[in-house]
């Protein structure tokens, strides 16, 4: 079954909803605008409750777009054992190389096991 993955350029529509409908109520999906405005909103309430607590991360918060969830998800993905092809797939990256550069838990794994081996050496 071919899924039709990843969406190149040419098999893209911009038309395409970016979510479905919240709603029973019409038949478009969320518009990219109103995405990011749900997302700014969501964000700038949680820093407004955080911010007596810690006001640098809540200063982060009300700086965050949609598009800073993307590496978020899929360092997260990642690190909790998804496939590189998986991610890739999701997150509609045509080539391994742009997911590859998400792979920060290979390298901390790597170093934590080099470091093992070579302390242990006399």
């Amino acid at each position: 079954m071919d899924r039709g993955l990843p969406v190149t350029r040419e098999r893209w529509s911009p038309d395409t909803p970016i979510l479905g409908r919240l709603s029973e109520e019409g038949s478009e999906g969320i518009s990219a605008s109103r995405l990011r405005a749900m997302v700014g909103r969501f964000f700038t309430l949680t820093a407004s409750l955080i911010g007596d607590r810690n006001p640098a991360f809540a200063e982060k918060l009300r700086q965050v777009s949609p598009h800073w969830m993307r590496p978020t998800h899929a360092t997260h993905a990642l690190n909790g054992g998804a496939e590189l092809t998986t991610v890739r797939d999701n997150l509609r990256h045509a080539s391994i190389s742009t997911t590859s550069i998400y792979l920060h838990v290979d390298d901390a794994r790597r170093s934590q096991q080099l470091s093992k081996v070579f302390s242990t050496r006399k």
